[in-house]
């Protein structure tokens, strides 16, 4: 018979994070912008403020900037929405994750008290905003712009948060649709503000341009 050496607890990726948060305690942000856009309660660990505001700020600010045709395929998503949406901010998920949107049954204690409270559905979802900020979808792209620093990062976590989030959201209004159909959509949408953050703030281009060919 095989021997089993004893071996070390293993615990979950994320599991200091939980254990923390659960110490911490988290705190409340109300986000809301526009009639035509669901309220955001923004729930995110005591001390995380920073990380709850530049989600306000993807939202509020930078969402409706964007041109029309990149906007077009999120018009009927966010009409399509509930009220108001609880958005579960997390350093990190467990599972490597950026987002999930959580289905009814899964909902945490926050949404169906508030659901029961206003006595109209009550989405929810969370973003690990720590994750997001580390994505690179792009990466030979985002290397061009090296240069700005603290710009093109900064760029890079309002496209990326708003992909994200319209990301999930989608899911929310439309269960039926496909991944690859959402991630076609999301994907479309970082690149495109992504384009347009760093034209609009530095006059230069996004993206890997090919040289022109010899005559």
């Amino acid at each position: 018979m095989l021997e089993i050496a004893k071996r070390q607890p293993v615990h979950p990726p994320g599991f200091l994070d939980w254990i923390i948060d659960r110490i911490r305690g988290r705190e409340q942000l109300l986000v809301r912008c526009t009639e035509k856009m669901p309220l955001l309660l923004v729930s995110f660990p005591r001390g995380q403020r920073y990380a709850a505001h530049e989600l306000e700020v993807a939202y509020c600010h930078t969402l409706p900037r964007l041109r029309p045709e990149t906007l077009a395929p999120y018009v009927p998503v966010l009409a399509a929405l509930p009220t108001i949406i609880v958005i579960v901010l997390r350093a990190r998920n467990p599972c490597g994750c950026l987002g999930h949107n959580h289905p009814v049954g899964a909902h945490s204690c926050l949404a169906r008290r508030l659901a029961s409270d206003l006595a109209s559905p009550v989405g929810e979802m969370d973003l690990a905003y720590q994750g997001i900020r580390e994505w690179k979808p792009q990466p030979l792209s985002s290397m061009a712009l090296g240069e700005l620093g603290g710009r093109q990062r900064a760029f890079h976590m309002q496209a990326a948060m708003l992909a994200v989030l319209l990301h999930e959201l989608e899911h929310m209004a439309f269960p039926e649709r496909s991944e690859q159909e959402i991630r076609h959509h999301s994907d479309a949408l970082y690149a495109a503000a992504m384009e347009q953050l760093v034209m609009e703030e530095s006059d230069r281009g996004y993206g890997i341009v090919a040289p022109l060919p010899r005559p």
